[in-house]
């Protein structure tokens, strides 16, 4: 009968016959089976004529057969398979090279060299069990060239190498397909054979068993069935044996654990194991792990222009750098955003980056045949305990890209430890990526987990997650805003002192400040009011940390619409502040302290009126009005002396300093200055790291007055003390001035070589924070410098072009005399 005349009293016809008459595709039969869809196929053409009894059970399951079909259905399998034994079986004993008497599984007659082993190299077939080999694999020759490594030292014999490897990482990183192919690449050099195993780590009915796993391994070096040994330990001692002398290639796909792996290892030092898995499986000892990441923006490029044409990728560059970081950079999404391309060439990378772009139908999009990112995903899910799945989807509602234990414990309504646990055990999923003591979703993890999150939990139960992270989330950031408040406003607080606290709200912002931003679209105005009056002296010391003119706009809209002038006063006053120091948008901040004053002259708030003179001032500064600055100081500290609050008093006092100096009156200004720093060298009641800035920063307004007297000697060494103090509680911006300062103070005393490493070591930081008028001021330092220089004329001229360039938009007055500079210079050369 030709093979494709498959009887249905055979096997593999009735499959076919209940399968349709189940109106169930391959596909759908293979997905229900937790089988493949080749091995349905090949059952069903009769080209598998020895299905495993294991298969057969999941395969009556998924067919939903009871009674007597169940029974026929299963016989037939036996039958077919002892018939398929027979026919392999020698049918003369005398001949057979597997007589029982001869077994290396046999305890009594197990061989002890070569010379007793009735499986010799010759007798035994060479298996060459290898996948097709994807033919598009990009991103990963590195790791495929550490691999050709280690298989020559493992087949030169050299000691101390490593015969296992342990592929390990998040589903849809390409696991199996780099196993694969480095099993083809490597072939050459295992002439023993090369084995592959799918171990279904991750099938929803469970790991295969080793035992049965081992019986297959033998089978495919040539042991009949009849011959496998029954126990796990007979079968994996027979095993060994017969690696032993043999180059060999075993690539186990898909592990469960450790204990399913140990017993699937070849023996022989030329055999060479490769292990994909989720988890690294770090108890399997002398192993090599190589963690697998995600693909590079150009490896994402190059994987779509190998599925759908290089020419289609190029014309759409940009759309196809969009596409890639859509997928996350997962190589099985981008793989399946490329076959879909290329079963649609009418489609645009664009239309495809379009479509991508709604999350809700993200992972429906990611779909193609029966290759699917969510399905991915499902399989770990469906296999975590309750409170780790709770964990899972809770933990989606956090706004931050990463966060900590204790916040995740919050939102999922349990214990740290409890929420601590349950995000290792996802870490060895390979559902969440971890960062040290934080961790991190995957792009279209997250997206999972809020599916299955909207669709096991009521809405009410979501809200009540949400509600309880983000109160949280504001408790806590008011906790480490009061660690720098004076010591007498302080509270019981979980942080040790300020630099812990500030050490949370640095790694915590992209957290705190989505939930101040909820709780302000939700009109909680109370907390919102709250959360950014305790967090002022933080500000202070973290300037150009964190977007503070946002912040203190939210707090003000929040003041308004509770009906509090007093508060809206306080965080107008703030605002002003953050406008003009961290933003150098003077005009904006002398709007905010306009409103400030009138509001705390019409409530006789005093404090907040000095507050109001004194910020204004200190815009008077910069814009060249030192006598209104004097007057506003002066009447400022009359206020603080009032109402007895010496730390307004001096923080005013140190404005007037710079209003004088400004005025060339630098001796007054250094006599101030020096009162300042007395009153905080005593003790100012602020917090460690408040002091620490408060003190540098009257030692950079010394070092002004003494720059203008022309101490430039003395002026260098206030300003280096000032910057080591900024550095040792993180004033990143207060310590890149400090440094510019000194780089100016230090030209001024013709060290030019050290003049120009502070300078540029200035341009890093400012760079960093992104300060573009702080940025051109260095540069046209710098400039200077090079242009003073034999031979500097070109890099004098560029960095000017730099400078140019860093003034941009800006509009205030010294920004506009720098550009006209600039341009008139640039214009000479």
């Amino acid at each position: 009968m030709p093979k494709s005349q498959v009887r249905r009293d055979q096997f593999g016809g009735l499959l076919r016959t209940l399968r349709l008459e189940r109106r169930l595709t391959q596909e759908e039969l293979a997905e229900s089976a937790g089988s493949s869809v080749r091995g349905i196929r090949e059952m069903e053409r009769g080209r598998v004529r020895s299905p495993q009894r294991r298969t057969v059970v999941l395969l009556a399951d998924a067919l939903r057969l009871a009674g007597a079909d169940r029974d026929r259905f299963v016989a037939l399998a036996r039958v077919e398979r002892q018939t398929h034994d027979r026919a392999e079986a020698p049918h003369d004993r005398a001949e057979a090279p597997h007589d029982r008497a001869e077994l290396p599984g046999d305890r009594a007659e197990l061989p002890g060299d070569r010379a007793e082993a009735p499986y010799d190299r010759a007798a035994m077939v060479v298996p060459g069990e290898l996948p097709a080999a994807v033919p598009d694999l990009a991103g990963r020759a590195e790791i495929l060239e550490r691999l050709a490594a280690l298989a020559a030292d493992v087949t030169a014999g050299r000691p101390d190498t490593a015969s296992v490897v342990v592929l390990h990482g998040p589903p849809g990183i390409g696991k199996t397909s780099l196993a694969v192919a480095a099993g083809h690449r490597l072939s050459p050099a295992f002439a023993g054979g090369q084995l592959f195993v799918d171990l279904q780590g991750v099938s929803p009915d469970g790991p295969v068993d080793p035992a049965e796993a081992l019986a297959g391994l033998l089978r495919s070096l040539g042991v009949p069935d009849s011959r496998v040994p029954v126990s796990l330990a007979e079968r994996g001692g027979l095993f060994r044996t017969l690696t032993r002398d043999r180059p060999l290639l075993v690539v186990l796909d898909n592990a469960a654990s450790e204990a399913q792996v140990r017993p699937l290892l070849p023996a022989g030092r030329g055999c060479l194991a490769l292990v994909t898995c989720r988890r690294p499986l770090t108890g399997l000892a002398g192993a090599v792990r190589l963690p697998l990441d995600l693909l590079t923006p150009a490896a994402g490029r190059l994987l779509l222009a190998a599925i759908v044409g290089a020419d289609r990728i190029a014309a759409e560059p940009v759309a196809a750098d969009q596409l890639v970081k859509l997928c996350g950079r997962l190589p099985l999404a981008v793989r399946i955003a490329g076959n879909r391309l290329a079963s649609r060439p009418q489609w645009s990378v664009g239309w495809l980056v379009d479509l991508l772009h709604d999350q809700r139908r993200r992972l429906t999009v990611l779909t193609a045949g029966d290759l699917g990112v969510r399905s991915a995903f499902e399989v770990s899910y469906r296999q975590l305990d309750p409170m780790t799945a709770r964990v899972f989807r809770r933990a989606s509602l956090i706004p931050g890209t990463d966060f900590e234990p204790a916040l995740v414990a919050a939102v999922a309504g349990t214990a740290e430890e409890t929420a601590a646990a349950a995000l290792e055990e996802l870490v060895e999923a390979g559902v969440l990526l971890t960062l040290g003591d934080r961790y991190q979703f995957h792009d279209l993890v997250r997206l999972y987990a809020q599916e299955r999150l909207d669709a096991e939990e009521q809405q009410v139960c979501r809200t009540e997650a949400h509600d309880q992270m983000v109160g949280w989330l504001l408790r806590r950031t008011r906790q480490a805003g009061l660690m720098f408040e004076p010591v007498a406003c302080r509270v019981d607080s979980p942080f040790d002192d300020d630099r812990a606290a500030a050490y949370w709200l640095d790694r915590e912002s992209g957290n705190w400040l989505a939930a101040l931003r909820d709780a302000a679209r939700r009109g909680r105005h109370a907390d919102v009011v709250a959360v950014t009056r305790d967090l002022h002296w933080y500000s202070d010391a973290n300037s150009h940390r964190h977007s503070w003119d946002e912040i203190f706009s939210l707090g003000v809209a929040a003041a308004r619409a509770a009906g509090s002038p007093r508060d809206e006063a306080v965080l107008l006053n703030f605002l002003g502040w953050a406008r003009y120091f961290c933003r150098d948008r003077n005009t904006d901040g002398l709007a905010a302290l306009d409103r400030a004053l009138e509001l705390a002259r019409l409530i006789g708030d005093r404090r907040e009126e000095a507050w109001a003179l004194t910020y204004t001032a200190a815009i008077f500064i910069r814009i060249g009005s030192g006598v209104l600055a004097v007057d506003h100081c002066r009447r400022a500290v009359g206020l603080f002396r009032e109402i007895g609050y010496a730390l307004g008093e001096h923080g005013a006092a140190s404005v007037q300093g710079g209003a004088l100096a400004a005025l060339g009156r630098f001796a007054e200004a250094a006599d101030l200055h020096r009162d300042v720093l007395a009153f905080y060298g005593r003790g100012s009641g602020l917090s460690r790291t408040g002091a620490a800035v408060a003190r540098a920063g009257a030692m950079m307004s010394l070092g002004a007055d003494l720059a203008g007297m022309g101490q430039w000697r003395a002026a260098a060494d206030e300003y280096a003390d000032a910057r080591r103090l900024f550095h040792s509680c993180g004033a990143t911006f207060s310590e890149a001035n400090a440094i510019h300062r000194y780089g100016l103070a230090l030209r001024a005393l013709g060290e030019v070589d050290a003049a120009a490493e502070a300078l540029g070591a200035a341009l890093a930081l400012y760079t960093a924070l992104s300060c573009p008028w702080w940025e051109a001021q260095t540069l046209y330092a710098l400039a200077a410098l090079a242009g003073s220089a034999a031979g500097g004329a070109a890099d004098a001229r560029r960095l000017r072009e730099r400078a140019l360039d860093r003034c941009g938009e800006l509009d205030a007055p010294e920004v506009r005399t720098l550009r006209a500079t600039l341009r008139r210079e640039l214009a000479g050369f």
